[in-house]
């Protein structure tokens, strides 16, 4: 850090936000942010205040927030605190039993989290202790009782775990707060130990996956709209219009910077223009980038070198991926596609960008017999 400790470098900005410094250039290129402190042509440095901003434009990008619409939101980013929203979220979802109970009687569940299912309902809150077949007589129960009726502050229990069964768990039970009006009520926190453990870290896995499988359910839903949409297209339009609509359908729909259709013609691929007017219109010669080539050749997509997007008029910092259009065999054309970032190409992504590229090469292919046909 310089004096004042309130700049840092690219270097150290990037692995403090986690946010690379070619992504960071590119923003600023963009949107203007974040701004950099710059003496001169000398090195940037970032405001170590803009960090939480940033981290937050990162996260919102990754939850698949426009960066524009994240960037406008991120000035609303205000100084750490805890809200109360957010406490009880870390409540709810951490991995060990968590209770409060009100009494000294009934002893009424007045909250349970996530962790607790064993109690055999969704959503426990008033029901009675008493209930569960072990509870009377057990530990928990005369620690319960001690703390309505004494001053102890916390006091530590064993108990048969929640679910029942032979094996034992440990609590920490504590007094809560009393305010004004409201009834007494006393906490009990599970003890970690190495079998809670290893079963916490197995159901935080299971709910990382669910997570993960619920986000691919709502991309294959999109994409399969999109697919929809753009087949029904095709049907209908005919030359440059379908091409020009198919193209800033993309852009709008993957969060592209910018897309473009160019068509193959005697060893070079001719792109007029693109959606967004950063491509074309150029004349690239296929056999000069050996990247292109193979990916002709596989007639599969991929992400281009920069060498190649730059061909096509990708501006430096951004990534290009190509969608070669072929159809029985032939190679008619090639879908550039322009983003911020490369991401990986999973099956959901090749099933949607072959779908289109079949849909552009049946167009390409009509019109080619119409115009051979006057």
């Amino acid at each position: 850090m310089d004096k004042g400790g309130h700049t840092v470098s690219a270097t150290e900005f990037a692995t403090l936000t986690g946010v690379s410094r070619e992504r960071l250039r590119t923003w600023e290129r963009r949107f203007g942010f974040p701004h950099p402190a710059r003496s001169g042509a000398g090195p940037r440095r970032y405001a170590v205040s803009d960090a939480p901003r940033v981290v937050a434009v990162r996260r919102a990008a990754e939850q698949g927030v426009p960066l524009p619409q994240a960037i406008e939101a991120s000035v609303l980013v205000a100084a750490p605190a805890l809200s109360q929203a957010t406490l009880a979220s870390v409540v709810a979802a951490a991995p060990t039993p968590i209770l409060v109970v009100a009494g000294p009687e009934p002893l009424r569940i007045l909250y349970a989290n996530t962790a607790l299912p064993a109690l055999g309902q969704d959503d426990p809150a008033g029901s009675l202790l008493d209930t569960l077949p072990w509870f009377a007589g057990s530990d928990l129960e005369r620690t319960l009782l001690t703390l309505f009726a004494t001053e102890a502050p916390a006091l530590e229990c064993v108990h048969p775990t929640w679910s029942g069964g032979d094996a034992s768990a440990r609590s920490l039970a504590y007094r809560l707060p009393l305010q004004p009006g409201e009834p007494p009520a006393v906490a009990i926190a599970g003890i970690d130990r190495a079998q809670d453990r290893r079963t916490r870290r197995d159901l935080i896995e299971v709910r990382d996956e669910l997570t993960r499988l619920r986000v691919r359910e709502r991309r294959q839903e999109r994409w399969l709209a999109l697919a929809a949409a753009l087949a029904e297209r095709f049907q209908r339009e005919t030359g440059d219009a379908v091409m020009a609509t198919t193209a800033d359908t993309l852009v709008r729909r993957l969060s592209a910077v910018d897309a473009g259709i160019a068509v193959y013609m005697a060893g070079e691929l001719a792109l007029g223009s693109s959606s967004r007017g950063l491509l074309g219109p150029r004349m690239v010669t296929v056999t000069g980038y050996a990247d292109l080539t193979a990916l002709m050749h596989e007639g599969q997509p991929g992400w281009l070198t920069d060498a190649a997007g730059r061909a096509f008029g990708a501006p430096a910092g951004l990534h290009s991926l190509a969608v070669p259009i072929t159809v029985v065999g032939e190679t008619l054309g090639v879908l550039v596609l322009v983003f911020d970032e490369p991401t990986e190409l999973d099956d959901d992504a090749r099933q949607l960008l072959t779908i289109v590229s079949a849909g552009l090469g049946f167009t390409l292919l009509r019109d080619r017999l119409l115009e051979s046909s006057k």
